[in-house]
C-alpha cells in the first residue's frame, strides 16, 4: 500500500463511527466509542512515527476544504511530527493558525501543538498577539506555549500574564492557567497579583494555582501570607496545599496550626486506600515529618494524641510511615 493510499484509508477510519467487524454493543447501550472503527484507528495513529507522512499530510491539509476532514488530518498531522521529532511542524501549524478562519480548526490545531513536546522556532512573537485572543481556548492554549519558552521571554510573558489578569478576575480557568504560567516566569511584580488570587477566588484549583506559584517565586518569604490564608480558607483542598506550604517554610509559628490541621483531618472516618502518585506523600505525613524536627513538646503530645486514639484513622501510607517513625 502506498502512501497515498494508507493516508486515504486511515483519514477515512477516523470518521467512520460504526462498530468494528464482529463486535456488539451490550444490552442497552446505544453507543461505545472504544468499538467503534475510528477508536482502533485513533489508536494506531498514536503509534505512528515515520516523517515520510508528514509533507503528504500538509499537501491534503492544503487542498482540503471539508472541517471534519482538516481537524483529523491536522491531529494525525501534529501526533507523528512529535514523535518523529520534526519541530519545524510546530511554527507550520501557527502559521496555518494565523490564517485560519474557522474556529474549531484554529482550536484544534492550538490544542494539538500545546499538547505536544514540538519547540517553536520562528513564530514565538505570534504567541503574544494570541495570548490576547478573545477565544477563551485560544488563550488557553496560548498560555501553555508561552509556559515553554525560555527564561529570556520572562519579562514579556509576565507583563501579558499580568495585563490578562486584571481583565480575567471573574475568569476561574484563565487566572489558573495564568498562574501556572507565572510560577515560571514570575518574578517579585508578579506577588501583589498572586495574593489577591489566592485571598479572593472561590475555585480551588485557581487559588492552588496562585499558591503554588507564589511558592516559586518567593515561597521562603511568603510565611505570614500562607499562614493568614490557612485561617481564612475554609476549602479542604487549598488547605492541604498551604499545609505543605507550611512545612517547606514554616518555623516555630507554624505548630499551632498543624496540629489543630491535624485533629481536623482525624475527626471522622476516612478512606484507608488512598493512592499517593509518583513522589507525592499524604498531608499528614508533611506535618508529623515538619513536627518532629521541631523538638516541641506540643510535636510529642499530638503524636501520643494519635498512638492512642487515632491509628485506625490513618489511611495505609499514614500508618506505615507513621509505624516506621514514631512507633519505635
Amino acid at each position: 500500500m502506498s502512501t497515498t493510499e494508507y493516508l486515504d484509508d486511515l483519514l477515512e477510519r477516523l470518521e467512520n463511527e460504526n462498530l468494528r467487524p464482529g463486535l456488539s454493543l451490550p444490552e442497552g447501550v446505544s453507543f461505545q466509542s472504544d468499538l467503534t472503527i475510528a477508536w482502533e484507528a485513533r489508536k494506531e495513529v498514536q503509534m505512528l512515527k515515520d516523517p515520510q507522512f508528514i509533507e503528504p499530510l500538509k499537501v491534503r491539509l492544503e487542498k482540503e476544504k471539508v472541517t471534519k476532514k482538516r481537524v483529523h488530518i491536522i491531529q494525525v498531522l501534529v501526533r507523528i511530527a512529535d514523535k518523529a521529532g520534526e519541530h519545524s511542524t510546530a511554527d507550520y501549524i501557527l502559521d496555518l493558525v494565523r490564517n485560519e478562519k474557522v474556529r474549531w480548526i484554529r482550536d484544534v490545531a492550538l490544542t494539538a501543538l500545546n499538547h505536544s513536546t514540538l519547540k517553536i522556532s520562528k513564530e514565538k512573537e505570534y504567541l503574544f498577539e494570541l495570548a490576547k485572543h478573545k477565544d477563551w481556548q485560544i488563550k488557553l492554549n496560548t498560555l501553555g506555549l508561552l509556559y515553554r519558552l525560555g527564561q529570556s521571554y520572562s519579562p514579556r510573558i509576565e507583563e501579558v500574564c499580568l495585563e490578562l489578569v486584571k481583565v480575567c478576575k471573574k475568569k476561574p480557568h484563565e487566572l489558573s492557567s495564568i498562574c501556572h504560567v507565572l510560577s515560571k516566569h514570575g518574578s517579585l511584580k508578579s506577588i501583589e497579583s498572586l495574593k489577591d488570587i489566592a485571598s479572593t477566588n472561590s475555585k480551588a484549583f485557581t487559588v492552588n494555582a496562585a499558591i503554588r506559584a507564589l511558592e516559586e517565586i518567593n515561597g521562603a518569604n511568603e510565611l505570614e501570607f500562607f499562614k493568614a490564608l490557612f485561617e481564612t480558607n475554609r476549602n479542604n483542598d487549598v488547605k492541604s496545599v498551604i499545609t505543605q506550604a507550611l512545612c517547606k517554610y514554616g518555623d516555630g509559628s507554624v505548630p499551632d496550626l498543624l496540629i489543630k490541621r491535624v485533629k481536623s483531618i482525624l475527626s471522622k472516618p476516612r478512606k484507608t486506600s488512598t493512592v499517593y502518585i509518583g513522589e507525592a506523600q499524604p498531608e499528614l505525613v508533611h506535618i508529623f515529618t515538619f513536627l518532629m524536627g521541631q523538638q516541641d513538646t506540643r510535636a510529642d503530645t499530638i503524636f501520643d494524641f494519635v498512638r492512642k486514639k487515632k491509628l485506625d484513622l490513618l489511611d495505609t501510607t499514614e500508618r506505615k510511615w507513621f509505624d516506621e517513625n514514631l512507633m519505635k
